[in-house]
């Protein structure tokens, strides 16, 4: 395996915690947008320009459209700032009604409604024609400029959000009316649901699944004594937990859950006072623990199966750390329908994984069943994510309160639910996660297969003289803060030589992240994630590091 594939695994496989490292090395792929006209469900904001005979206007907007129905939210004083007017109607339509929420902002919005042609603006701002009488100007299979109703449209740049190609630079000119508009950020889906239109909503929104989630919660309600789910996700007789499947009902079910607790769609899920926020910024614990996080997973002997026979990580890491830093990242930072849609297009690719153990490992027989949608799998890939960064940050960072790690876990929870995994199932608090973690330790359900040891060996290979260094810190490092019996089955060493050098390994860590500005030792989708919530676009260096990754925007 390849330097460059180890860095990346390292630094990206493991839940997408060190990102900046990993992204500036990833190739960007080949890009076909959708086509616009597919969008169903949409949004767009940013500011638009008015010159006209009467003078000059200008506002911040949102244009959001659903099923063809659209409103038009007017914010004078910043983009963020209280809606004071909307416009509302339906694509197509001439008719247009206006409802003025400030006074003040009655001379803006009529400016705004007798300029903008509203029946065609659905289209314009998708870069589309509103008729069939239209003239498109098109460079590279981009259109550049539409010629339609004695309007010219001339579009100057354009963003790539999701699937689609968007414009977020369009100047209109029609006689004496000149209109500039400036889109910072859009949404192409998940507005009005968690789910797609074809899930069972109305079931998914009652629990209505006996198998899982309305059973299950009956029996497992808030009641259930202390270290009830340890005892369910790890048997004290050492063999493997009932298999609990997430079908497509019982995902959308948490969803919904999740859906409902989210004030501000523009937030997301945490948001900047949230504890998730606030571990996953900086870079360097993330990094110092992505080793940790990575080898606890496949010693899970489901999790290395799954690898070898359906994963692209041996044969494609690069790949494989660009879709981590993608799904993670949006998640964690990014808006409501982004962490919606980034959750229904894992829990699709998850559902095409299984298969069956081809060899006895620990609790699992050979010939047994294994799935990436299973409740007590993915319980312990978050786990091994979260326990590892608060470790890391704590060691890196600062200490944190009881009452903090509570909240990170909260949090956490709510991550789970978006692949499905009912609240009931998991540790109810700090505490008895942190049991449950330790449990799993010595748990024959961790077993170190020979696959394991292999990958291991993979990932600490460098390959190369001058990527030797940072490979052996790493791997010192992650023999340091693995448990002793995890340790052994990886074959570490963790004798006096290897405590001496993290002795100074550590405090020299520390340094680092203290000298290195914020703008720098932050993850990069953090700041972007702040400028959306500003309504602003990120910074010009955090833009090129994500970028790299393969998208141009990630969370804005």
């Amino acid at each position: 395996m390849s330097v460059l594939r180890s860095l990346c695994l390292l630094a990206c496989l493991s839940g997408g915690l060190a990102l900046q490292g990993c992204s500036s090395m990833l190739p960007e792929p080949d890009f076909v947008a959708a086509d616009p006209e597919s969008l169903n469900e949409w949004m767009v904001e940013g500011q638009v320009t008015i010159k006209n005979a009467s003078g000059r206007q200008k506002a911040y907007f949102e244009y959001r459209q659903i099923d063809g129905g659209y409103q038009m939210s007017l914010r004078p004083e910043s983009p963020v700032g209280k809606t004071k007017a909307v416009i509302s109607g339906y694509e197509g339509e001439a008719e247009a009604s206006l409802e003025v929420i400030d006074p003040e902002a009655r001379e803006l919005a009529q400016a705004v409604q007798e300029s903008l042609p509203m029946d065609s603006m659905g289209f314009w701002l998708r870069a589309l024609p509103a008729t069939d009488r239209a003239e498109l100007t098109q460079d590279d299979d981009i259109v550049s400029e539409i010629q339609e109703s004695g309007w010219s449209i001339e579009y100057d740049n354009y963003m790539q959000v999701s699937n689609y190609r968007l414009p977020d630079q369009i100047s209109l000119q029609k006689k004496k009316t000149s209109v500039e508009m400036a889109l910072v950020r859009a949404e192409t889906g998940f507005l009005s649901s968690p789910c797609p239109a074809d899930f069972d909503i109305e079931a998914s929104k009652q629990g209505a699944t006996p198998a899982l989630t309305s059973a299950y919660a009956v029996a497992h309600a808030d009641t259930r004594p202390y270290g009830a789910a340890v005892s369910e996700l790890v048997p004290r007789s050492g063999q493997a937990p009932l298999p609990r499947w997430i079908d497509d009902l019982d995902f959308c079910t948490q969803l919904f859950k999740v859906h409902g607790r989210i004030p501000d769609p523009r937030i997301g899920l945490y948001g900047p006072d949230s504890m998730m926020w606030r571990i996953t910024g900086p870079l360097t614990p993330a990094g110092m623990g992505a080793g940790r996080a990575l080898l606890l997973q496949t010693a899970h002997p489901w999790i290395t199966a799954g690898i070898d026979e359906h994963s692209i990580v041996r044969y494609d890491p690069l790949e494989r750390a660009r879709r981590t830093f993608i799904h993670i990242s949006t998640m964690v930072y990014g808006s409501m329908p982004q962490v919606m849609a980034s959750a229904n297009l894992v829990h699709g690719i998850h559902k095409e994984i299984k298969g069956k153990m081809p060899y006895d490992a620990g609790s699992f027989h050979k010939s047994s069943e294994y799935r990436a949608n299973e409740v007590a799998a993915m319980v312990w890939v978050s786990a091994t994510l979260w326990d590892t960064l608060v470790r890391m940050y704590e060691e890196i960072e600062e200490p944190l309160t009881y009452a903090e790690k509570e909240q990170l876990y909260e949090e956490a929870k709510l991550f789970n639910m978006l692949f499905g995994i009912p609240e009931e199932a998991m540790p109810r608090n700090w505490k008895e996660f942190a049991d449950y973690n330790e449990t799993m330790w010595l748990s024959p359900q961790l077993t170190v297969t020979d696959n394991a040891r292999i990958l291991k060996e993979d990932l600490f290979n460098p390959g190369s003289i001058f990527l030797a260094f940072p490979l052996w810190v790493q791997e010192v490092v992650t023999a340091a803060n693995l448990p002793p019996s995890i340790r052994e089955g990886y074959e570490m060493d963790y004798g006096l030589w290897e405590r001496i050098n993290y002795a100074w390994i550590l405090p020299a860590a520390k340094v680092y992240n203290w000298v290195l500005p914020k703008g720098m030792g932050y993850n990069p989708v953090y700041h972007e994630a702040q400028a959306r919530l500003k309504g602003e676009r990120v910074g010009w260096y955090q833009q090129s590091l994500i970028k790299a990754a393969g998208v141009e925007r990630l969370v804005n």
